[in-house]
């Protein structure tokens, strides 16, 4: 989408406005006095950005939430707590070749 922003409102909100660009691939024009002085556009997509939306560091972390265990009502969360640090444990070791 394309946007027309002054350079005030630009500054302003330069942390939301480049959060856009790179997540939703808006374009913004930034003008002053009415003048265009600049162009703000997403870089080419990178390993990060996927063609759905979804980072890889989002994707990652669906794929780890998919792999929890289920908790029923009488499980003791505990047990599932000790259960999932150990895995992580084990999954660190084979990460660091021990």
């Amino acid at each position: 989408m394309e946007r027309v922003m002054d350079v005030t409102a630009a500054r302003r909100q330069f942390g939301t406005l480049l959060d856009e660009v790179f997540h939703k691939g808006d374009a913004v024009t930034v003008v002053r006095k009415g003048k265009p002085m600049a162009r703000i556009v997403p870089v080419e997509p990178s390993a990060a950005q996927k063609e759905d939306g979804i980072s890889a560091r989002q994707k990652a972390l669906l794929e780890e939430l998919d792999s929890l265990p289920a908790l029923a009502m009488d499980d003791e969360p505990t047990a599932l707590l000790r259960t999932m640090r150990e895995r992580k444990r084990k999954q660190a070791g084979k990460e660091y070749g021990r």
